[in-house]
């Protein structure tokens, strides 16, 4: 649709005051005027001023976009796309910050419960894993549970950012959503350090690291094989975690300057990275030391046992 299109879709929409059409026309105006004219300033100016006073008519439609999100945000089963279309209605029209405070009020709401639900979840599940037979319980749905969670916040906070660009407005609605997530997702990193007993593997590990590298393992220094590959699960599941947290804090960064500015994920990727470092050193001496055992020949204890063998040979 070209530039004049969308102006006559503009008036006729506006005309018999059909909100949805009248916010699509500013859209398609404003593409199209984006978009370079060939280097015609003269036509690029005139598009501009037809611009601006379709946006100045368009005002006349903001209380009635405001009270479309009201609608959308009443009760207690909210749609989250109809909620999120009249935000947009109400941006298109130049009205999103006096629409941020309910339009954050519903969506954080929303996200909230999303997010309990979530951790509800992790819970029914931790109360219903069985435990092996080295007393450890399978912990995949930690790591689901996370991932979908962050997931979850990423795929709201990118349709606010589609809808506007403002940073007060984004910084109002999203940070909201950003607290409920990292509240939630802190506390099933924190259950699954329990279940995986980080803190002993990584007292067991600092105590390895203390030690002369030169003197040989013995006794209960020496790990058995099945606590070795627990330890291996562990790393690959610590891994993930450290970088779907990594990942959610860059994206914060990209969608709104200065969002989940409180560091409380910085400093939790920093604190399961220096874990992730003493326990992957523990678990390479470990094997490197196992193999070499392996490697060795047995040490022939007494002069007897090879004077035996080489008369039997002879």
């Amino acid at each position: 649709m070209t530039f004049e299109e969308s102006v006559t879709s503009f008036y006729v929409a506006l005309a018999e005051q059909q909100l949805d059409q009248v916010c699509q026309a500013l859209g398609d105006m404003r593409m199209s005027a984006r978009r370079t004219s060939d280097g015609d300033e003269a036509a690029a100016s005139v598009r501009d001023e037809m611009l601006r006073n379709c946006e100045a008519k368009a005002q006349s439609l903001q209380d009635t976009a405001l009270s479309r999100l009201q609608q959308a945000c009443a009760g207690s089963d909210v749609d989250v796309d109809a909620a999120l279309t009249a935000f947009a209605r109400c941006a298109a029209l130049g009205t999103a910050r006096e629409a941020a405070s309910q339009f954050s009020s519903c969506l954080s709401a929303i996200f909230a419960t999303q997010a309990r639900a979530s951790l509800d979840g992790v819970r029914s599940s931790k109360q219903a894993a069985k435990v092996n037979e080295h007393g450890y319980i399978d912990r995949a749905f930690y790591v689901e549970a996370l991932s979908e969670l962050l997931t979850g916040a990423t795929d709201i906070m990118n349709a606010v950012a589609d809808v506007t660009t403002d940073a007060q407005v984004l910084q109002q609605v999203l940070e909201p959503i950003h607290t409920s997530c990292a509240d939630i997702a802190l506390q099933v990193v924190q259950m699954y350090a329990g279940d995986a007993r980080m803190v002993a593997w990584e007292r067991r590990a600092n105590a390895q690291a203390q030690r002369d590298p030169r003197q040989v393992l013995e006794g209960g220094d020496v790990e058995a094989d099945e606590s070795l590959q627990m330890i291996d699960l562990f790393l690959d599941e610590l891994a993930f975690i450290i970088r779907v947290l990594v990942s959610y804090t860059a994206f914060l960064t990209t969608v709104c300057q200065g969002l989940g500015g409180n560091g409380g994920f910085q400093i939790k990727v920093q604190e399961l990275s220096g874990v992730y470092v003493v326990l992957e050193r523990f678990y390479v001496f470990q094997s490197v030391h196992k193999a070499t055992a392996i490697a060795e020949p047995p040490e022939l204890a007494q002069a007897v046992d090879v004077t035996t063998v080489l008369q039997d040979v002879s």
